[in-house]
């Protein structure tokens, strides 16, 4: 009964008829109880009207909570019915109805509004469930069908037309319309989509009509993943909260011995009864889940997936943030600004079609340059075979017969180029130079970060270093690793001994990084799919302010959790000594207890609250 309201992974409407009018009516046959008073029915002489009343109110609001302990401990699980149950037979056993009546719609009408608060903090996932339809227009044949999207399968074509929400992740086929990508990125701007563009499920297609090949479908949408993530991070436990499960462990043992040499010693068993109900640990179980879900809430409204409560809190102790270059402190689309030829007079053309045949297979910030350099200059990029990626370094294959590498290279970096060198059949024909500019926010990011006591700020880099440097020195970032492979990051990031270390990235080679730092942050937009598997939180909106926001979240998220978990440690001891010396009796017990658990779970639902008003303070 109580136990069950602890439990975060149940979603239903707390005040649905069935338990609100148990509730209520059982509470109201403790007033109808006095109305009765002492009267007497000559079937049964030896009870008052009164006391059959109270029993009535047992029976509705006190057996769910005996009948749910008795589970409890078939099940061999600890759980907070046990001591109130026990609380509830020892006062019907001496005859004290009224204090059991009273007791038993305390307890579950406190349990009922403890849930209706910690309901706020999972919102998120309702509303985001409510974003995706159910049905939707699938063309088939030239005609218009109406079908449940359990039923659409990769490859479909689907029509959204204005108004309509995106039902899949998937592909522009043709049409434009603009789309609102906020439940997804957080952004509130919606974004012109046509033929080759991606859409998201979960969108909403504001204006103009849509053909969408569906790509990803159900669980494995965008939103689809979103949702999952933020259900298995309830399930987490942060570190703060380990406490409590070391606790539940010895605690309810220890209340039943307090509340045994109470009676002992003061032969009193309205005290005993007192200690059982005020040592319920109600508060301690709520303080993590509560403060965990309501922070990854808030943090899906900002466009921020987290995978786990333990990744933010990681956030929240985190001494040192390590990031990539290009696509993560830059914009991530650098544009090509020279073509040199090995030859005078060899054509240029041919290196950026060479180079466009395999960086089409790529999607590297550098491949798509390249790419895009081609369609600039309208040249037709030829097929390319036997492509092999070689992480941090570059690319080989074959080009019309002709062996082709293009190998990252210091050539130029002098002059901040990141440069590539194309080599066919083993001779260098020429170099592709590159140049990206930081993100408008990034030196905003690094000073906040600065002021927010992170000690330890460096990119580590698979590019040049001259360019790399030049970056760092804009932004004000001392220390540089560049030219380094996947394995190199690796090494940096395992050999990290200062402390609890984040990881910001967004290529296929931060992969391993990002899974071996405390805490891995990936770019959502364009981002990799390995790095958005392999990351603990994914950044849709690709907003790098949003690290100052998830710094403060998650120390937020932290201090909550200890100071619910204090206050809650405080109270039960007062409260348990308390009914010791006899100052509480079982109903005030029963008002206390449940006092202190609505302040802890209010506490963590509102922890959105304190996060955007640290916000403020670290205003950009």
């Amino acid at each position: 009964m109580i136990r069950r309201h602890a439990n975060l992974n149940i979603y239903k409407e707390i005040f649905s008829s069935r338990d609100f009018i148990r509730t209520a009516l059982g509470a109201v046959l403790i007033p109808a109880a006095y109305l009765a008073g002492g009267l007497r029915s000559q079937s049964w002489p030896f009870i008052s009207a009164m006391n059959v009343f109270l029993i009535l109110s047992v029976l509705i609001n006190g057996v769910p909570i005996v009948i749910e302990a008795v589970k409890g401990i078939a099940q061999r699980q600890v759980n907070v019915d046990e001591l109130v149950s026990i609380a509830i037979i020892a006062c019907m056993a001496t005859a004290n109805f009224l204090e059991a009546a009273v007791v038993s719609a305390i307890m579950v009408a406190g349990a009922l509004v403890e849930e209706a608060v910690s309901d706020s903090a999972r919102h998120a996932i309702e509303e985001l469930v409510k974003m995706t339809p159910d049905t939707a227009l699938l063309e088939k044949n030239g005609k218009e069908l109406k079908v449940k999207v359990s039923q659409i399968v990769r490859g479909d074509i689907l029509i959204v037309k204005t108004g309509g929400v995106i039902p899949v992740d998937g592909t522009v086929t043709d049409g434009a319309c603009a789309v609102d990508e906020s439940a997804v990125t957080g952004e509130p701007v919606p974004k012109p989509k046509t033929r080759g563009d991606e859409v998201w499920a979960g969108t909403l297609n504001t204006n103009g009509f849509i053909r969408v090949q569906a790509e990803r479908v159900g669980r494995d949408s965008t939103m689809g993943k979103i949702i999952s993530m933020i259900t298995a991070a309830e399930q987490s436990k942060v570190k703060s909260a380990r406490i409590v499960d070391q606790y539940a462990g010895w605690f309810t043992p220890v209340i039943l011995s307090c509340a045994l040499l109470t009676l002992i010693i003061t032969r009193d068993i309205e005290r005993a009864i007192t200690i059982l109900i005020v040592g319920c640990p109600c508060s301690f179980l709520l303080a993590g889940p509560v403060a965990t879900v309501s922070a990854i809430g808030n943090a899906s409204k900002q466009g921020i997936l987290v995978k786990g409560g333990i990744y933010l809190e990681n956030m929240g102790k985190a001494v040192g943030v390590f990031f990539d270059k290009t696509g993560t402190l830059t914009n991530g689309e650098p544009v090509v600004t020279a073509v040199i030829a090995t030859q005078a007079g060899m054509n240029k053309e041919y290196l950026i079609q060479t180079a466009g045949a395999l960086e089409l297979k790529m999607n590297h910030p550098l491949a798509r340059a390249i790419v895009q350099k081609a369609r600039d200059w309208n040249l037709a990029i030829p097929d390319a075979r036997d492509i092999v990626n070689i992480p941090g370094r570059g690319i080989r294959g074959k080009v019309e017969g002709q062996r082709v590498e293009i190998m990252t290279t210091d050539k130029f970096a002098e002059k901040g180029y990141t440069c590539v060198e194309i080599t066919v059949d083993q001779q260098v024909t020429g170099w592709i130079c590159m140049q990206d500019q930081p993100r408008a926010g990034a030196a905003k990011v690094i000073g906040k970060l600065k002021l927010m006591g992170i000690k330890d700020l460096a990119v580590i880099s698979g590019d040049q270093n001259a360019p790399v440097k030049k970056l760092c020195d804009q932004i004000g970032i001392d220390t540089v690793w560049a030219r380094q492979s996947p394995a190199d990051k690796l090494r940096l990031i395992q050999g990290y001994d200062k402390g609890v270390l984040v990881y910001v990235g967004d290529g296929v080679n931060d992969a391993p990084a990002l899974k071996a730092a405390d805490t891995g942050i990936a770019m959502g937009m364009n981002g990799s799919d390995a790095a958005l598997e392999t990351a603990d939180i994914v950044l849709m909106n690709d907003r790098l302010e949003n690290l100052v926001y998830l710094f403060s979240l998650g120390r937020t998220m932290r201090r909550t959790i200890q100071i619910g978990i204090s206050i809650s440690f405080f109270i039960n001891l007062v409260s348990v000594f308390s009914g010791f010396m006899g100052w509480l009796t079982p109903v005030w017990g029963a008002v206390t207890h449940n006092a202190g658990a609505l302040i802890v779970v209010g506490l963590s639902a509102s922890m959105g609250y304190f996060a955007k008003r640290n916000m403020a303070i670290l205003s950009f």
